[in-house]
């Protein structure tokens, strides 16, 4: 009996062992998976961080050898043609020259508005605001489309990392707009809640699911949108509205 009872007692004990030890497996792996997911999510975030500043100095580079190289070289070429123009007198070669001193304002606007989209001066030296307000005034003469920004919040100001962020979410969201949307106005909203601060944006144009063309989207724009967003604490929401489109950016309060 006492036999029997010391090998119940060994079974019993090894069999607690095992399972102690099994569960202590099992929560080391879980728990290392979960450390794991943690850093790879670190490191995608870090990743993300470093090409999006990556682009943004490239952006920045391009736009100052537009505005102060590629400008600058044709405004001085637009100088050379109009002393040219002064000497030729006769119709034909006026009409010529014409032609082609449009054509050369127009590469000196395109290239200015280029460098603008690359990097807006205003949003280091004004600010997020000052920089959309610029912005819609530019898209209204340019599309003869209706862009509004309305503000409610007296003073709106954000560091100038999260504001280029802010502006190219903006800029995606009124490209495909203009490209796809078929609208006719746009309008940008900014408000502060309890908890943090909210820009709208309702445009008039042809609706879409924004989830399902983000999965389906082989292009950058959307997911340009959804990674800006995340590199800096935002949350993007889609309002359901019976025409157009309605998009809420939720901004956490400590957005300095």
């Amino acid at each position: 009996m006492e036999s029997s009872s010391e090998i119940n007692v060994v079974f019993w004990t090894g069999t607690f062992v095992m399972l102690f030890l099994a569960f202590g497996l099992l929560f080391m792996v879980l728990f290392y998976q979960r450390h794991f997911a943690k850093m790879k999510q670190k490191e995608t975030e870090l990743l993300l961080k470093t090409a999006l500043e990556s682009e943004k100095k490239e952006r920045q580079r391009i736009a100052k050898d537009l505005h102060d190289s590629v400008q600058s070289d044709l405004s001085a070429i637009r100088n050379y043609f109009l002393l040219l123009s002064r000497k030729i007198t006769d119709n034909e070669n006026q009409s010529l020259l014409e032609e082609t001193k449009l054509a050369l304002e127009q590469t000196i606007e395109n290239t200015r508005l280029i460098s603008y989209k690359l990097m807006p001066p205003l949003l280091e030296n004004g600010g997020f605001i000052m920089a959309v307000k610029d912005y819609f005034e530019t898209l209204s003469k340019s599309t003869v489309k209706n862009f509004i920004l309305q503000q409610h919040l007296e003073d709106f100001v954000v560091s100038t990392a999260i504001g280029y962020e802010l502006f190219r979410v903006v800029q995606e969201f009124t490209s495909n707009m203009l490209k796809y949307g078929s609208i006719t106005e746009c309008k940008l909203d900014i408000y502060e809640t309890a908890e943090q601060i909210r820009i709208e944006i309702v445009d008039d144009g042809v609706s879409f699911d924004f989830k399902y063309s983000y999965s389906q989207s082989k292009g950058s724009g959307l997911q340009n949108i959804q990674s800006r967003l995340s590199s800096i604490g935002a949350r993007l929401e889609q309002c359901e509205v019976a025409e157009g489109n309605h998009f809420i950016i939720y901004l956490p309060k400590k957005y300095d």
